[in-house]
């Protein structure tokens, strides 16, 4: 049976579609922590604020951030805080950025305003490649890891060390 070529195309995306991983924040400390998903774009929206609970965790497929409605793609950064309006009132924030393109994404971790979770274990890790640990919640750096698009991310926040 031969599909038309617009069905190929849309069986091709969903093909690639399927094969991608997921951004995994997990909370193992004690406390909530707040958490928004930005388009790493100045003007573009802001997803809904998300409350991670002590022992719980968060998830979402990996995806191509977006400004708007339109086409121009950019990167996508996790912003986590523990203050509630984090975001918006210059609170210390903890940030998991990554660039999905293609069958690969990039990964880092950045803090602004300070280090929210300075004293904790904050590490990210994606299967079969190499990980990023700030040990006490304090940048150790500017670290970018690279990896299969269909491999998950995941940011672990840990208890005081």
């Amino acid at each position: 049976m031969r599909l038309p070529t617009p069905l190929l195309a849309l069986a091709a995306a969903a093909a690639v579609a399927a094969k991608t991983g997921s951004s995994i924040v997990v909370n193992t400390s004690s406390e909530p922590f707040f958490l928004w998903v930005v388009p790493d774009a100045t003007g573009a929206p802001i997803g809904n604020r998300v409350t991670v609970e002590a022992g719980s965790a968060w998830s979402e497929p990996l995806h191509v951030g977006r400004i708007g409605n339109s086409n121009t793609t950019t990167g996508v950064a996790i912003k986590l805080a523990k203050d509630r309006e984090g975001l918006y009132d210059s609170a210390p924030l903890q940030v998991l950025g990554y660039a999905l393109e293609g069958e690969r994404v990039w990964y880092n971790l950045d803090a602004v305003n300070g280090a929210p979770f300075q004293g904790q274990n904050v590490k990210v890790t994606s299967e079969g490649a190499g990980s990023i640990e700030w040990p006490t919640g304090e940048d150790v750096g500017d670290v970018t890891r690279d990896n299969a698009a269909d491999k998950d991310i995941v940011l672990v926040v840990s208890g005081k060390v």
